[in-house]
C-alpha cells in the first residue's frame, strides 16, 4: 500500500514548453491543444489553468489541487498537492459532508498535504524526487535510470532510506508506455510483483502529451490515446488467484485527431 500511495503522489505531476506563447514543438507534432475542463456526464471533473509560457500551474478536480512552481529553464521543480482532510476522516457525518461538496478543490477549500520537488541532472533528465509532508517527517523519495532510448525504464522508491518497491516502464515503437509492473520489495530485500498494467493504443493523437515535462511515464508522455488497459494483481502462491481488470476505452475526435469525447461520458474542453 506504502509503494502505491508515494507512485500516486509521483504520478499526477503535468507540465511542458517554452516561455513565449507558441509552445516549444514536440518532435513530429506542432500542434497539441491546452485542455482546460475535463467533463464526466456532464459535470466538472478537472479544471487547468496555464502561464504566459503555457505551463501548467494549477490543477483543480472534486477531490485534489495540486499547484506547479517551474525554474527559468521551465523545469518543473515542485508541486504541492492539496486534500480535504475530511475525506480522510471516520465520521460518517464529515465525510458525507466532505463528499457533497459541489464544485472543484482549489486554495480556498483545501490544505496542503505534500510536496513533490524534483532534481535534475545536467543533460536535463529527471534523477530524483523527494516527497515531504508536514505532517509525516518519514523519508521518502525515488531515483530514475534510463533505457537506451533516453526514456525512464525504471523508478526506484525509497522509504526511510531503504529500497522498498520499484516501477518498472516498457514502450512501444511509437513511445508509448505499454507496460508498467510495480513491485514491492521485503524486509529481507526480496522483490515481490505486486502489479503489472499493459496498454493498447489507437492511432490519433493525446492532447496530454501537452504535459510531457512531468517526464513520468503514462498518459503525459504517450503519444496516442489509451483504448485498452489490462491490470494484474498479483498474489503469492497459496495466497489466492490473481485478479485482472480490464477498462476499454472508445473516442471521438476532432478534424485535428484530437479527442472530443471518451466513452461518451468524458468530454474534452480546449482552448
Amino acid at each position: 500500500m506504502l509503494i502505491k500511495i508515494i507512485s500516486l503522489c509521483l504520478v499526477f505531476i503535468t507540465v511542458f514548453i517554452s516561455c513565449k506563447k507558441d509552445t516549444e514543438a514536440i518532435p513530429g507534432d506542432t500542434y497539441i491543444p491546452l485542455i482546460r475542463k475535463v467533463n464526466v456526464t456532464a459535470q466538472p471533473y478537472s479544471e487547468y489553468v496555464y502561464n504566459n509560457a503555457n505551463l501548467l500551474t494549477e490543477e483543480k478536480s472534486k477531490f485534489n489541487f495540486m499547484n506547479y512552481h517551474y525554474d527559468e529553464k521551465y523545469q518543473l521543480v515542485s508541486v504541492d498537492y492539496y486534500s480535504d482532510k475530511d475525506l480522510l476522516s471516520n465520521d460518517v457525518n464529515v465525510l458525507e459532508k466532505a463528499l457533497s461538496i459541489k464544485g472543484l478543490m482549489s486554495f480556498v477549500n483545501a490544505e496542503i498535504g505534500s510536496t513533490v520537488k524534483y532534481e535534475y541532472a545536467t543533460n536535463g533528465q529527471l534523477i530524483k524526487t523527494i516527497v515531504s509532508n508536514p505532517l509525516n517527517s518519514s523519508s521518502e523519495y525515488s531515483e530514475y535510470r534510463y533505457d537506451v532510448n533516453f526514456r525512464l525504464s525504471r523508478q526506484t522508491i525509497f522509504w526511510e532510506n531503504k529500497v522498498s518497491g520499484f516501477i518498472d516502464y516498457l514502450y512501444d515503437g511509437r513511445g508509448n508506455l505499454s507496460k508498467e509492473t510495480l513491485s514491492s520489495v521485503t524486509s529481507s530485500g526480496v522483490a515481490e510483483l505486486s502489479t503489472t498494467t499493459q496498454y493498447e493504443f489507437d492511432n490519433n493523437k493525446n492532447p496530454f502529451k501537452a504535459f510531457y515535462r512531468l517526464m513520468t511515464p503514462g498518459i503525459n508522455t504517450n503519444t496516442n490515446n489509451i483504448i485498452k488497459e489490462t491490470l494484474t494483481i498479483h498474489f503469492k502462491p497459496g495466497q489466492g488467484t490473481d485478479i485482472i481488470q480490464i477498462t476499454l476505452n472508445t473516442y471521438t475526435y476532432n478534424s485535428k485527431g484530437y479527442p472530443l469525447r471518451k466513452n461518451s461520458t468524458v468530454e474534452y474542453l480546449y482552448e
